[in-house]
């Protein structure tokens, strides 16, 4: 694998202080994933079931406690390709939500976005600046961002998401974030692997007053195929 490190002092020295903070912790794993002609180099947790054990052994494990953040699921993918392909972000203000590895928010990057990193856990927000620093070789922006209260001190021309919609308790919160966040004329673009449970999100999401359209993406990851859904969601014009 032929991996750029980052060059410039001040980002390099930023680099190197991200991965020793988060090798302390996990054990990383630098990933090649080619992506319509981009070839993106990625760190995610190796020992992504150990991590899940020592959170499993807690007493009381809070849900929120569990390194989802860690992993590179098939919907980020999905929704990196669909941007790679049909997207361009030239001028824009984007923010990724629930960024985990950053994924999405580096092909955004490489669109031409200027991206805001956003997560309710710290360290996936490391995982994701370090990713940023070793694709784009410029400084990330991130902060940390909870849906039940998000901070609304600026709005967004584009929000991304993959893979948010899986818990019940989470839907009214953020499609409240998608209400603050959202310029009047932005796009939401959200990626997911078609659950159950999504039709119940996705109800809410046209109650708030949002109109969507749907496709879909193809990932290879394993022996059987996933189908993956993308979502253009806008504000229904009056």
């Amino acid at each position: 694998m032929n991996a750029s490190f980052p060059e410039m002092p001040d980002i390099a020295l930023r680099f190197d202080a991200l991965f020793q903070w988060l090798s302390r912790m996990y054990q990383l794993e630098l990933t090649e994933l080619k992506i319509e002609g981009f070839r993106l180099n990625m760190y995610r947790v190796a020992n992504i079931n150990q991590v899940l054990d020592e959170v499993a052994e807690q007493v009381i494990p809070a849900e929120d406690d569990i390194p989802y953040w860690a992993e590179i699921w098939p919907s980020a993918i999905a929704l990196s390709r669909f941007i790679a392909r049909e997207l361009h972000f030239r001028g824009q203000q984007v923010v990724e939500l629930g960024c985990g590895t950053g994924l999405v928010g580096v092909m955004a990057g490489l669109k031409g976005g200027d991206v805001v990193f956003t997560d309710l856990k710290e360290d996936a927000l490391r995982l994701a600046e370090l990713n940023w620093m070793m694709n784009l070789q410029t400084p990330a922006r991130s902060y940390r961002l909870d849906w039940r209260i998000p901070d609304a001190d600026r709005v967004f021309d584009i929000i991304l998401a993959s893979d948010v919609a899986y818990e019940e308790r989470h839907f009214h919160p953020l499609v409240e974030t998608f209400q603050q966040l959202l310029a009047p004329d932005g796009v939401i673009y959200l990626s997911e692997p078609n659950r159950a449970i999504a039709r119940r999100f996705f109800q809410l999401v046209e109650a708030a007053g949002f109109v969507y359209q749907r496709f879909e993406e193809t990932v290879n990851l394993s022996r059987k195929p996933l189908t993956i859904s993308i979502y253009k969601i806008r504000r229904k014009q009056t």
